[in-house]
């Protein structure tokens, strides 16, 4: 809002030095604004001067002081400086801020959504666990972390689908059958060798339980018996984690399931097409991807010696299915140890002619639990880990999702149950929620003294000359920055981080300032100023897919 009034007030000036013939006539420079993290160096910088500097062959600070010289500024800034080597800042008005809090609470805070996105459809997987075992905690993050950039980036103008792939296809569901099987016949009194390579579980004891509670008839041929077992485990855990995850508040629109595409013959003309092309060729009865073509990796294997077609085969017609469908954007959202599988997904979109451009991958790191402040183990063929759905048990799923977001997603992540249990403002999501809550108790208050609550929307913001005032309306309007940084960052950590920045600078005013007092001119512009402050943190709770109650 500001920032876009400070733009204007810029190319004006601008404008007017191209009329001077300071600067050439066709020289376009589009100057970045931003908030210095000093408060002394102002509210807004600019570094306009560096970029006209190698076209003007003058210093920045000449070119910086010749703007200034000429800016008209007095409307909306106290002053305006040369600082630096050549940075601009601006000091903005009091009366500015207060009128831009006006206009958002005319407007709605709607006015503070960007248009990132102007509709482009993006279509964003997450999750996407083997159906193998119940998500553990590292999935959550996972989960968390698509949940909430969804929810950013449908919030900054795109068009988003959330998708879950489902491997069905491949050998991991084959062991699940047989760690089923193997737990059957255990169970039926049978003496059997179960190997390290096996799912090891109690809930892999538990399927092969319902195998006769249910009536199952199981073949007596091995094989089909251990493909019957693949298909019903599978199925049941694929139930359990589609529980959980609305359990945490996440809802795909797709589950996409791996075996449609050898189904609907996706993969074979996937696979035709690249040997077509000559990007895929035969080498010890293997067919091999000339990933080293496209990307600094190895040639990777489609189709192995013995017949089976690798997950890399499956992926590439995966991917070329998804662009297939018009998206604009894809955003696959994996575990940090895919790290190398980058290159050759970008390797394969170019061997299929498509913008690489296109994808975006963003990696999530290990989370480490932490319960009695001792680590907790995550292996899921071991059957040593703490389920996501225990977390959620313990802590909460408003607790859970928003420690999921107190870090980016590609830096390790610490998740302590104990300080996510607690009731205090230690706990951050806590604190946030609390601030919420306390702007609710105030308004009750307020209207339990008398106060007209429908004269809120005409008070006199004028009445609003604390620093702290000032300083809540600054940190209030910063929510459009933060919301189209974090859309086009991919980042949607900076929610969390702004709204305890936000209900920080919340809790310092309420403890200075009287909200409601005797008068009544001052409390109105007052409960105005909660007003909009409690609509921008129960929105970014929304974002975070975190409850914003009333009372606590």
């Amino acid at each position: 809002m500001l920032k876009r009034k400070i733009a204007d007030v810029i190319e004006n000036c601008l404008a007017a030095q191209r009329a001077k013939g300071a600067i050439p006539p066709d020289l376009a420079v589009k100057p970045i604004i931003e908030s210095p993290r000093e408060e002394g160096h102002g509210d807004y910088s600019t570094n306009v001067a560096f970029s006209l500097a190698p076209k003007l062959r003058k210093s920045p600070p000449e070119i910086a002081k010749m703007i200034v010289e000429t800016m008209d500024f007095d409307h909306l800034c106290d002053k305006v400086e040369v600082a630096g080597k050549g940075f601009i800042n601006f000091h903005i008005k009091d009366e500015a801020w207060r009128d831009a809090l006006r206009a958002v609470n005319e407007a709605g805070i709607g006015v503070l959504f960007p248009s990132v996105g102007e509709g482009r459809k993006v279509l964003i997987e997450f999750v996407s666990s083997n159906p193998t075992g119940p998500l553990h905690i590292g999935h959550g993050r996972g989960a968390a972390v698509g949940d909430v950039l969804s929810n950013l980036l449908a919030k900054a103008g795109y068009e988003v689908v959330k998708e879950y792939y489902v491997n069905d296809a491949g050998k991991q569901i084959q062991t699940l059958g047989e760690s089923t099987y193997l737990r059957w016949k255990e169970l039926r009194g049978e003496t059997v060798e179960f190997g390290k390579n096996l799912y090891q579980g109690d809930y892999v004891k538990d399927m092969a339980a319902l195998i006769d509670e249910k009536g199952i008839a199981v073949p007596e041929d091995r094989g089909e018996a251990i493909k019957l077992m693949a298909s019903f485990a599978g199925g049941l855990v694929m139930e359990g984690i589609q529980a959980d995850l609305e359990a945490f508040g996440v809802n795909f629109d797709n589950y996409y399931k791996e075996s449609s595409l050898y189904s609907r013959g996706v993969v074979e003309d996937t696979l035709e097409f690249l040997r077509k092309k000559d990007y895929a060729y035969e080498k010890e009865d293997a067919l091999w991807f000339r990933t080293s073509l496209f990307e600094k990796d190895e040639d990777r294997v489609l189709i192995k010696s013995d017949g089976e077609k690798t997950y890399f085969a499956s992926d590439i017609a995966y991917h070329r299915d998804k662009l297939d469908r018009q998206f604009d954007m894809l955003v696959d959202i994996w575990g940090s140890d895919h790290h190398g599988y980058i290159p050759r997904m970008k390797a394969s979109l170019k061997a299929l002619g498509r913008d690489v451009d296109a994808l975006k991958v963003l990696l999530i790191q290990f989370v480490t639990l932490l319960k009695d402040g001792k680590p907790v183990g995550m292996s899921t063929r071991s059957g040593e880990f703490t389920t996501l759905r225990e977390v959620l048990d313990e802590v909460g799923t408003d607790a859970a999702r928003f420690f999921f977001l107190m870090r980016k997603s590609d830096a390790h992540l610490e998740f302590d149950l104990d300080l996510a249990k607690k009731t205090s403002n230690d706990n951050p999501v806590y604190y946030v929620q609390y601030a919420h809550a306390r702007i609710e108790s105030i308004f009750r208050v307020a209207k339990e003294n008398g106060v007209d609550l429908d004269a809120v929307d005409t008070a006199d913001v004028g009445r609003l000359g604390l620093k702290e005032e000032i300083n809540l309306i600054k940190m209030m309007l910063q929510y459009y920055a933060v919301l189209e940084g974090g859309a086009r960052g991919f980042e949607p950590h900076r929610i969390s981080f702004y709204l305890l920045d936000l209900v920080g600078k919340f809790h310092s005013y309420y403890n200075k300032a009287r909200v409601v007092g005797e008068d009544l001119d001052l409390t109105l512009a007052r409960l105005l100023l909660l007003k909009i402050l409690k609509s921008i943190i129960k929105d970014g709770l929304h974002i975070l897919g975190v409850s914003a109650p009333e009372r606590m």
